[in-house]
């Protein structure tokens, strides 16, 4: 196949993963796009999401396709629905999660995404979708993603 040709993933297709709660599918992952980016199709169920957390090579692109995301950052919140797009910069803390009542989609681009689809896929192998907090942070940090240290009482 030539370096030019288009890659085309059909609807319902690609590699499936289990990533803090949500179902992340994958379309194209960075050795296919020369380490340029991966896109993946995310499935938020309510009350679910990351925590607060960073990106030191990664920066995140989300369009709403389903339901409403919230959008976190240290100085606030956003809500978007469908057809809302939302750009998270590298090395910006933030956060998103589904608050509403039903499963959140959305189209989500991380460029480059080679620490970001690292993190992904050791953390599906090693949890198969359960969430053990030291053993995300542990992968996360080898990943150039931090997260943001837990409130105190």
């Amino acid at each position: 196949m030539s370096s030019k040709a288009p890659i085309f993933v059909p609807a319902g297709a690609g590699e499936t993963l289990r990533i803090l709660g949500s179902v992340h599918t994958n379309k194209v992952v960075p050795t296919d796009t020369g380490g340029a980016f991966t896109a993946l199709e995310i499935s938020v169920p309510p009350r679910c999401g990351p925590p607060m957390h960073s990106h030191a090579q990664d920066c995140e692109f989300f369009y709403v396709l389903e339901g409403e995301l919230t959008f976190e950052h240290p100085d606030g919140a956003i809500r978007g629905k469908p057809g809302d797009f939302c750009f998270l910069p590298r090395g910006g803390s933030h956060a998103f999660r589904n608050d509403g009542e039903t499963t959140a989609r959305a189209l989500v681009v991380i460029a480059p995404g080679i620490e970001a689809h690292s993190f992904f896929k050791e953390v599906d192998a090693r949890l198969a979708g359960e969430v053990d907090v030291p053993v995300v942070v542990d992968v996360a940090s080898r990943n150039g993603i931090v997260f943001a240290e837990p409130a105190t009482a």
